[in-house]
């Protein structure tokens, strides 16, 4: 009857390693895939990240671009104006000349 059990219990731990053999292989493959989508969800972020700050950046320099032309067009439309105001030399000569006298 010893032996009887003896074989049992060496079976019972036979089966116990077995289990633990098939328990570290499984946590290695939850681990691989764990790994394998941590990797696949940072390169979907990434890209999806990086496409954002490119689109974010060509608006910018657009609207840069828009807005230097803005003041491109109004400072022309200011530099016309001026030429073709017409310049009175005879009263800013009289003005200019009393001020003279008064310093």
């Amino acid at each position: 009857m010893a032996e009887t059990e003896i074989n049992v219990i060496t079976h019972l731990l036979k089966i116990e390693s077995e289990a633990s053999s098939l328990i570290k292989e499984a946590q290695e493959e939850a681990n691989k895939r764990v790994s394998e989508a941590r990797s696949k969800a940072d390169n979907e972020y990434k890209s999806s990240f990086d496409s954002i700050i490119q689109n974010l950046e060509n608006e910018y320099n657009l609207e840069i671009q828009r807005l230097n032309q803005e003041n491109q067009d109004k400072l022309e439309e200011y530099r016309q104006h001026v030429l073709q105001t017409e310049q009175n030399t005879e009263v800013f000569n009289k003005l200019f000349k009393k001020l003279l006298e008064e310093i």
